[in-house]
């Protein structure tokens, strides 16, 4: 049997009746792709989990069947997915950006965020949960519960002023956005700029959870910072059983 990937999983989200999860990192397999991975290691079919064409927007999209892994398949853009459909699951692809997976206590709905600098600034994540409430009404934010996954974190996310004053504004900043030892240069943190996000949304804090390390730093998650141009992607993704 081949080893398994390295994967993390969060209490929080395990916790939740009908709702299976991962958040992916490095495969000790080469060449296994993404279709082997969920088929051997998860027994899913790929085409039961929909992704989209990461383009670092606000954009927040309904599962649809094409959005599976299908042999020729077509990918819309956009930044976060979300379905209420047993059977069909939802994810993302990162290497230091933060993904963030969102399930209901009560309601079977799941969403996978892909947040980046960009992303955060222009508020997917506000996004993803004005979706959900505005399917399932307001009152239902309340049993949302979300959790970012692995990412960059601010021990080793560097960023220049540009990003800084993207960043500058949204909640949490003061805590989680620092002057670095150079001039012109910030440390910043996704997974708690994320967290913050998800409070100011409407999500108790009781309810959100951060879960895994540092991708720059921690070898066993791919990192664009540290890998540059031959870095692989992970997977963190939500399947709702039938």
């Amino acid at each position: 049997m081949n080893p398994l990937p390295h994967f993390e999983q969060s209490p929080l989200l395990r916790s939740v009746p009908g709702i299976y999860h991962a958040f992916l990192g490095v495969d000790p397999v080469e060449g296994r792709g993404r279709r082997e991975r969920l088929r051997e290691v998860f027994s899913l079919s790929a085409e039961t989990i929909g992704t989209l064409k990461q383009v670092h927007s606000a954009s927040v999209l309904f599962f649809e069947p094409g959005d599976g892994d299908g042999p020729g398949g077509w990918k819309r853009e956009g930044d976060a997915l979300w379905t209420d459909r047993p059977g069909s699951g939802v994810g993302v692809h990162t290497a230091d950006c933060v993904p963030i997976l969102l399930a209901h206590r009560e309601i079977r709905v799941a969403a996978a965020v892909h947040a980046g600098w960009r992303g955060l600034a222009a508020g997917i994540v506000e996004g993803t949960v004005r979706a959900l409430a505005g399917r399932f009404g307001d009152a239902a934010v309340e049993g949302i519960v979300a959790v970012a996954g692995p990412c960059a974190r601010g021990c080793c996310y560097e960023v220049g002023r540009d990003t800084a004053d993207a960043l500058h504004g949204l909640p949490g900043n003061a805590e989680h956005l620092r002057k670095g030892k150079a001039p012109g240069k910030w440390t910043a943190d996704l997974q708690a700029i994320a967290l913050a996000a998800l409070h100011a949304a409407g999500i108790p804090a009781g309810q959100t959870e951060a879960t895994g390390p540092c991708t720059i730093c921690s070898p066993r998650f791919h990192s664009f910072r540290r890998e540059k141009s031959t870095t692989a992607r992970q997977l963190s993704f939500l399947y709702i059983r039938d």
